[in-house]
């Protein structure tokens, strides 16, 4: 984390070339280290204000907002109106991405949808930029003592959350003070001002703004420092504009990193991101003067051409700039919205689906980003969703391996067998990243989401036991002494290997998707359940023959109806942990469920 933000400081020095001029331009003195310090410290006042904010942001609303998401989105608009709103909440379309590439690879939400999200999550992000436009640097310093109060001295996590969205505020206005004082002694450095006007050209300024965003991955903070810059008559609005727009392309570069070793779903979703953002600058590229004009029409000001008083810009230029980021991510919404058949194409296009993608068997999580860590109800969201993956894969095996009883073949067992490791590997990574998310603070409801999901995995460990020793052991003796159950076992035993592979399957969704009907049907599913066990007995009975032969078969098969009962128990337990989490909640909605644990 430390070396990340000291590329960022080294990105936000890059972006000021004019200090390459001070050693070819002794013409006047400038405390250049001084001038640094204020710029990079600013910098991380910025950059860690933002994080703050996104986090308190985050307990706040964030449940409400994955709900949101994967309620909402039932077409490409209302997925567009619900991305723009929700990342207008959380400050962040980087989470919004995230959420939606779960959504997607969870089967919750269709590409076509996740494009409307997307798109709308760009119109969302600019409310960043029209808060951080207004001149309210001046009370930065009581934010932050107000928002810090408000942490000290509450007991409760939502207030706790509260004070840390008015601090993180707070620290965002005060490092864009900073910054401003730091770079005051440029007004004056006329090898800087040059360099200024050299940023008319918009191309220039395009390449500007998009490699700078790509270092520091946050479109924000290149904002912030435009606007700051702005209000120190640096730039023209035509040259804020294409900054702005340079940042729009440099804010993709966060989500094409984020879908490395990420599933090829992933990697279309942050494909139409790019494609989104590419397309919207190079249609209003043209456009540059009359979206100024545009802009500065409804912000009420005189626009004036190459405008030179520096004054005039101060005071202006800032919420022109915020306004026309404004409307040019609403207007691209609007042009390319009715065009997401095309995006999605063009996704498969470069992104083809391959026949590895058709029956994957890769083991490796696909949701678990360490970055979530940070922030415990991401990285509880990734392990659901991970389980929600996790039982499509164990579905499929589930299935072979009822197949082998009725049909055994040595070298498809064997397979299997193979595939049991593998799941194991599975297992142990996701117990290692919730291993890191215990290290970490919870609150009262976390802590015990936490419990809940370490002992879904615990289960799930011994559902593999259960199938080993009790269900592929037999298979093994059965393949090497040749022995055949009878039909009307393979029969029985077929429908009870049917109704527990159900109870599994709903017992890990009822826990990655929060569904209590699902946790309920495996438990009301007892009696059937029982029901075939008996008459699985009863047909022993009628066919007990006192014969090696026949005692050797009874052996495995009342082996097998014992670890699918095992399988079913296990299922139920799963199913009680979510409902009994689910109970906790409610009970403790008013008091613990806010309470603040170390």
């Amino acid at each position: 984390m430390f070396f990340k933000k000291f590329v960022l400081v080294l990105g936000f020095i890059l972006l000021i070339p004019s200090l390459a001029l001070a050693a070819s331009a002794p013409v006047q003195n400038l405390d250049w280290f001084t001038m640094v310090m204020w710029l990079t410290g600013g910098l991380a006042l910025f950059l860690y204000g933002m994080e703050q904010l996104i986090k308190g942001l985050m307990v706040v609303a964030g449940d409400q907002m994955k709900t949101l998401l994967a309620k909402l989105t039932t077409n490409r608009v209302m997925g567009a109106i619900t991305g723009a709103g929700v990342t207008a909440v959380i400050q962040s379309s980087s989470v919004t991405s995230v959420l939606t590439v779960g959504f997607v690879s969870a089967g919750l939400m269709s590409l076509s949808q996740a494009a409307g999200v997307i798109m709308g999550a760009n119109l969302g992000t600019t409310v960043t930029a029209q808060v951080i436009a207004f001149k309210v640097t001046n009370f930065a310093l009581l934010m932050v003592s107000v928002g810090f109060a408000i942490q000290f001295f509450s007991k409760y996590n939502r207030k706790i959350a509260l004070g840390r969205v008015i601090m993180g505020l707070g620290l965002i206005f005060f490092g864009m003070n900073v910054m401003s004082d730091g770079m005051a002694p440029l007004r004056d450095y006329q090898p800087f001002l040059e360099l200024m006007t050299q940023m008319q050209n918009p191309l220039l300024g395009i390449l500007v703004g998009l490699f700078f965003t790509a270092l520091v991955q946050s479109s924000s903070a290149t904002i912030g420092i435009i606007i700051v810059m702005a209000s120190n008559g640096f730039l023209t609005l035509p040259a804020g504009i294409a900054l702005a727009m340079g940042a729009n392309i440099g804010t993709t570069v966060t989500a094409l990193l984020s879908t490395i070793g990420k599933s090829r779903e992933a990697k279309r979703t942050g494909f139409i991101h790019l494609q989104f953002n590419i397309f919207g600058v190079l249609v209003f590229l043209p456009f540059i003067p009359e979206l100024a004009q545009f802009a500065t029409y409804i912000s009420s000001h005189d626009l004036v051409q190459n405008h030179r008083d520096m004054a005039y810009l101060a005071a202006n230029t800032p919420r022109e700039i915020a306004n026309a980021n404004t409307i040019f991510n609403l207007i691209c919404l609007l042009i390319f919205l009715p065009f997401i058949p095309a995006f999605l194409w063009l996704a498969h296009r470069f992104v083809p689906i391959i026949d590895e993608e058709k029956s994957s068997s890769d083991f490796n999580p696909e949701f678990l980003d360490h970055t979530f860590l940070a922030t415990p109800f991401m990285a509880m969201n990734a392990v659901q969703l991970e389980l929600g993956r996790y039982q499509k894969k164990h579905a499929l095996f589930y299935k072979r391996v009822v197949n082998l009883i009725q049909q055994p073949n040595i070298d498809k067992l064997a397979k299997e067998d193979l595939n049991i490791q593998h799941f194991r590997s599975y297992q142990r990574k996701i117990l290692a990243y919730l291993g890191g998310l215990g290290q970490t603070e919870l609150t009262f409801a976390e802590q015990n989401k936490y419990i809940e999901l370490m002992n879904v995995v615990n289960n799930l460990e011994s559902m593999l036991e259960a199938l080993e020793f009790n269900i592929f052991s037999v298979l093994h003796m059965m393949v090497q002494g040749d022995h055949k159950p009878s039909e009307t076992m393979v029969q029985l035993v077929g429908q009870l290997s049917n109704e527990v592979g159900k109870s599994i399957d709903n017992a890990i969704l009822s826990v990655a998707n929060e569904d209590d009907e699902l946790a309920m049907s495996v438990i009301a599913i007892k009696p059937t359940i029982d029901a075939l066990i008996q008459d699985a007995l009863k047909h022993q009975v009628k066919r007990f023959q006192a014969t090696d032969e026949r005692l050797t078969i009874f052996r495995y098969e009342m082996q097998l109806i014992d670890g699918f009962k095992q399988l079913h128990t296990l299922a139920k337990r799963i199913s009680r942990l979510a409902l009994a989490n689910k109970e906790l909640k409610q009970t403790t909605s008013v008091n613990a469920d806010s309470q603040h644990v170390d």
